[in-house]
């Protein structure tokens, strides 16, 4: 006969245990973590509790192009967009949710000393771009746009994974799963 799992553990060594799981998913949520990219020597840097990884960005070797057999579709893209037709109101209400929810994630990110130059082969969209980004209140990125065919990026941002995690519960807890999953009961049952 098999004990439980508690019986082999005291009850004060099992409570250290949760106590310890529950101070380091705090640590982890609260740590923010530092992005940083640099075009212009190309690197990738992430900061993350005292560790730091920096990826130099350049050029990879080719790889050898493999052919990937072709697999027949079950549903044709017109079947499909006739189905989502039908239940527009829900994919309507998906799309605006998670619209909702990268808009949400995108005002939680701290931008600092980012700064970037876009430049377009065409003149007249560099002028389309210029009169677009003048208009744009960027309080914490400097973008500018230049005519000299130079493209820089320099970006540091911080998240903080508390923000995120709650935007992305509040994000699941808000889904319609009934409706969504009489939606692939549907599609499953109409295959």
């Amino acid at each position: 006969m098999m004990l439980p799992v508690s019986s082999y553990i005291p009850g004060s060594v099992m409570s250290y245990f949760i106590l310890g799981a529950i101070l380091a998913g705090t640590v982890i949520l609260a740590a923010p973590v530092n992005l940083a990219y640099n075009s212009g020597e190309p690197w990738f840097r992430v900061k993350w509790l005292g560790l730091t990884m920096t990826k130099r960005l350049g050029v990879e070797k080719s790889k050898k192009i493999r052919k990937i057999p072709t697999r027949k579709k079950k549903v044709s893209g017109r079947r499909m967009m006739g189905r989502l037709w039908q239940r527009r109101e829900l994919c309507l209400e998906l799309i605006g949710k998670a619209r909702r929810l990268i808009f949400g994630v995108c005002r939680s990110l701290d931008f600092r000393d980012s700064e970037a130059a876009i430049s377009l082969p065409d003149p007249m969209w560099n002028g389309l771009l210029y009169a677009i980004v003048t208009n744009l209140p960027l309080n914490q990125v400097s973008l500018s746009v230049n005519f000299e065919n130079r493209n820089y990026a320099k970006i540091r941002v911080t998240v903080y994974p508390y923000r995120v995690a709650r935007k992305l519960a509040a994000f699941l807890l808000s889904l319609p799963y009934i409706r969504i999953m009489r939606f692939a009961w549907d599609l499953k049952r109409s295959d």
